[in-house]
């Protein structure tokens, strides 16, 4: 009959024996792992040649420049809007403050006359 999964598991990963040999060799092997796999990340970042490594603080302070930057952006965008409706504003109170102008001088060059 086949093992369950808690024995199959305990097995492979040794977890539940008590033995302290089997435990230092778990030990060895993944010490051995470990460094295999470290410096198999050092040939692959060496390897890679667009990458460059770059110092956490330095990395924060360019995304904290980036978001200031993308706050700037937006409220520079939402100030062309305001100028423009202002822009647009101004040109239509300076129209009809022509066409008034215009009614008032028609106004006065009417002539009056008044009869008591």
């Amino acid at each position: 009959m086949s093992k369950s999964y808690e024995e199959r598991m305990a097995e492979k990963y040794n977890f539940l024996k008590k033995d302290k040999n089997t435990s230092s060799e778990v030990t060895n092997k993944n010490t051995e792992h470990d460094e295999q796999v470290s410096n198999d990340e050092v040939i692959d970042v060496e390897g890679q040649e667009d990458s460059l490594l770059v110092p956490l603080d330095a990395w924060n302070t360019v995304l904290n420049q980036l978001g200031n930057l993308h706050e700037a952006s937006q409220q520079m965008a939402e100030a062309r809007e305001r100028a423009a409706k202002a822009e647009a504003e101004a040109e239509f109170l300076r129209e009809k403050l022509k066409n008034t102008r215009e009614q008032l001088d028609q106004v006065n060059k009417k002539k009056r006359f008044f009869f008591f």
